[in-house]
């Protein structure tokens, strides 16, 4: 197993990430999730915040209220207009909902052994995966019983390969540190390899569309852990300064996480990380529909969300790999200057921009025909402040970007 421990910084700006917007104003979220429409979801955290909410592009509506119970995790699979719907509900069981969360119905704790569940996701192939504190279970009959694994562990995060239905994800975490770790299924869930991060309090999981995944931990000395070869082995790229308990990412490859202290962002694949400027102590983070959304809990919490800038307007379309590729720019962090490379896989018109965290153009630092091939430009931030910064690279009707951190 590979164990590769790298200098880590966490660097702190003050006029980057200052734009965040609360919405569920006093609400504790505890969890988020996205159905098969793309409709964003939130859940609460214990009391009168027992609720699911739905955003319907201004606010959030209530779609569900609990008798107290914390809602965990959301899975949803493909089936239907809008997928099933599974929620980890904690004390109650599993809720599940087959028509957009109009209503809901319970599959209870004896279905896991009377222990309560506290992570659900959902294969293509409509299996259900729920985690407890006492092992894992598979439904492969949409909730009509269920097998177990793991038995005697304390599973949490659960997550099924973005390209291969037969391979399940598990993190495994316990205040006692027994059997704490990673675990994978090449079978759909119904066995488990040995423990393949082991030591590791495996919090939670996320898998960027490149299929590399990243774990990250509550515990002490808080490892961020990456594998590029889906589970088999991990890296460690350093350690984060206080508990993680959200991860996330976006298609263009920045990471989030968040935890004690606030949310931060990489754009190097965990090698640095900059502060969001997020205050207090989240739990989820989510990025959805071009938003950063994170969860905070207590008198002043809510949902918040951060709008990630590009420059463009919502009709433009993201390009994707088989369009052209934009680099990392490297050096990066960077003082003063970068060097940013992309390639175009065929002859076009483009526009290459810098702008700011807040969305505002910059400049305009490469433009016109060009042939297909790669090409390098230097950007200099000699003027500039500290911070984090976005290079937009655009067709007629195509767009890209990638982020860049400014440190004097």
């Amino acid at each position: 197993m590979k164990k590769l421990i790298l200098i880590f910084f966490v660097l702190f700006f003050s006029n980057a990430f200052s734009q965040w917007t609360q919405t569920i104003d006093g609400r504790s979220v505890w969890s988020f999730g996205a159905d098969k429409q793309n409709r964003l979801y939130a859940g609460g955290l214990t009391s009168s915040n027992s609720r699911i909410w739905r955003f319907n592009g201004a606010g959030w509506d209530t779609i569900f209220v609990g008798t107290g119970q914390t809602m965990w995790a959301f899975g949803f699979d493909t089936i239907g207009t809008y997928g099933n719907m599974y929620v980890a509900n904690f004390s109650n069981g599993l809720l599940k909902s087959t028509n957009g969360g109009a209503n809901f119905t319970v599959i209870p704790t004896t279905a896991f052994l009377s222990k309560n569940p506290q992570g659900v996701a959902c294969g293509k192939n409509g299996n259900i995966f729920v985690t407890t504190a006492t092992g894992f279970f598979r439904s492969t009959n949409g909730g009509v019983s269920f097998d177990t694994a793991l038995t005697g562990l304390n599973c949490l995060p659960v997550l099924v390969d973005k390209d291969n239905q037969n391979l399940v994800y598990v993190g495994v975490t316990s205040a006692g540190g027994s059997g704490i770790g990673f675990y994978r299924s090449t079978d759909g869930g119904a066995t488990f390899s040995q423990n393949l991060n082991p030591g590791k309090n495996g919090y939670n999981l996320w898998q960027k569309p490149n299929g590399n995944l990243y774990m990250i931990t509550t515990t002490s000395p808080y490892n961020f852990d990456k594998s590029t070869d889906r589970g088999l082995t991990w890296t460690t790229m350093g350690n984060m300064p206080n508990a993680m308990r959200g991860v996330s990412a976006q298609l263009n490859g920045d990471i989030y996480i968040c935890g004690n202290g606030g949310a931060y962002v990489s754009t190097n694949e965990g090698a640095n990380w900059t502060t969001m400027n997020l205050a207090g102590n989240p739990t989820p983070i989510m990025y959805h529909n071009n938003r950063v959304w994170s969860g905070i809990s207590g008198a002043s919490g809510g949902a918040f969300y951060y709008t990630i800038p590009t420059g463009i307007n919502s009709s433009e379309t993201v390009l994707t790999a088989e369009d052209f590729a934009l680099h990392q720019n490297y050096p990066n962090p960077f003082n003063p200057s970068t060097t940013i490379v992309y390639e175009l896989k065929k002859a076009e018109n483009i526009s290459l921009k810098i702008y700011n965290a807040i969305g505002n153009e910059l400049k305009e630092i490469d433009n016109g025909f060009k042939n297909a091939g790669r090409y390098e430009v230097n950007f200099n931030g000699e003027n500039l402040s500290s911070g984090i910064y976005f290079a937009v690279l655009k067709t007629t009707d195509k767009i890209t970007r990638i982020s860049l951190i400014l440190v004097k």
